[in-house]
């Protein structure tokens, strides 16, 4: 039987740019949790269950401040934090992968940017982590890699 590929679609056409997610719709988030305190606390006053505040009412009101609080804006997108982490690494960058990262009890977001020195065996190896609110570099390590 032949190959028949008629009915082949061209997907590359629906490709669209990647969107990292921004900590900011953590806000969203705490919108739905203050609505469901909201539910609760009238089920708390229609019938007048009081250990509900403690164990329904009270647990997602805290939840929802905690994502309001949380819920930054992300002003340093992942092509920014790989330029300025390939700006910081102590070599030649060659190649650069970042990926999103939280800090802290109040999650504060960083990007933690892996950077490999350039040529064709790479020599050296780093971390670069950047602050993904003001772009500063809080951190670098690197190291030599072992090659066979």
């Amino acid at each position: 039987m032949a190959d028949d590929r008629s009915d082949y679609q061209d997907s590359s056409s629906d490709l669209h740019p990647n969107r990292t997610l921004d900590t900011a719709d953590r806000r969203v988030a705490a919108l739905v949790y203050l609505v469901a305190a909201a539910a609760a606390a009238g089920i708390v006053i229609a019938t007048d269950i009081s250990l509900m505040w403690l164990t329904a009412v009270l647990p997602l009101v805290g939840i929802a401040v905690y994502h309001i609080v949380t819920g930054r804006r992300l002003n340093v997108r992942d092509k920014e934090a790989i330029a300025i982490g390939s700006a910081a690494a102590p070599f030649g960058v060659g190649h650069a992968s970042a990926t999103l990262g939280f800090v802290g009890l109040g999650a504060r977001p960083v990007w933690e940017v892996l950077v490999f020195e350039a040529g064709d065996a790479p020599q050296h190896q780093g971390l670069v982590t950047v602050d993904a609110r003001t772009g500063a570099v809080i951190g670098t390590f690197s190291e030599p890699v072992d090659t066979p």
